[in-house]
């Protein structure tokens, strides 16, 4: 599904590269945790993912859609068909309820589901909110709508770039089971930086990001 060969990212007047000949191969429906220092790229690599940014050398394949700047069409249709982004800030529009905050990607992308997004909405536990507006929204519950956007298109990947930072330890646990689950459900693919060991661990595959390059995380213990 995901396949990722010596890919190389080195930011201006940066001494090394911040990504350094990073290999990565991901399954369909596979779940893929990424742990590292503050600084050391994770945030990076989902970008270069997303396509969000362009890597200096090597490749990405995701799927048939190989993300480079020649193929930016290919790239672009990508984003928009097959790909969720959860973020560390919501991103919530403050001008839209709970329900046509989680459908607005839906629709821009043709794919509205309502019985689908009901679903989504009722797994994450957030379906009494549907009417509330973000502001009226704990920063538990904002994140789960945020993880609802994501996914209620179907996305083939999502990209979840510290879902949980937010949030006290007991509603990160509720959030990312929910996202594991749902993913799961799916079959998609799933890749998640996070700082949390205990989010970290519920991934099929923990890794860690260190010197640009992925390493096998240990199967317990600290960060």
């Amino acid at each position: 599904m995901i396949v990722i060969k010596e890919l190389v990212k080195q930011y201006p007047h940066a001494t090394t590269p911040i990504i350094n000949q990073l290999t990565l191969n991901v399954v369909k429906g596979e779940s893929v945790s990424i742990r590292g220092a503050s600084g050391c790229g994770k945030s990076t690599l989902l970008a270069l993912m997303a396509g969000f940014e362009e890597a200096d050398a090597g490749t990405i394949q995701i799927g048939n859609i190989a993300l480079s700047c020649d193929r930016e069409k290919d790239a672009d249709a990508f984003r928009r068909d097959q790909l969720g982004v959860v973020f560390q800030s919501f991103n919530l529009l403050d001008c839209l309820n709970v329900w046509d905050n989680i459908a607005f990607t839906a629709r821009l992308k043709g794919v509205v589901d309502a019985p689908y997004q009901e679903h989504i909405m009722d797994t994450l536990g957030i379906a009494p909110l549907r009417q509330k507006m973000p502001s009226a929204l704990s920063g538990g519950e904002q994140q789960r709508v945020a993880i609802a956007r994501a996914l209620v298109h179907r996305p083939s990947v999502v990209l979840a770039d510290e879902p949980t930072g937010n949030l006290d330890e007991t509603t990160s646990d509720q959030v990312a089971q929910a996202l594991y689950s749902i993913c799961a459900e799916l079959a998609t693919t799933l890749i998640v930086v996070t700082h949390s060991n205990e989010v970290a661990q519920q991934a099929q595959t923990p890794m860690w990001l260190r010197h640009g390059t992925l390493h096998a995380a240990p199967v317990a213990g600290g960060r």
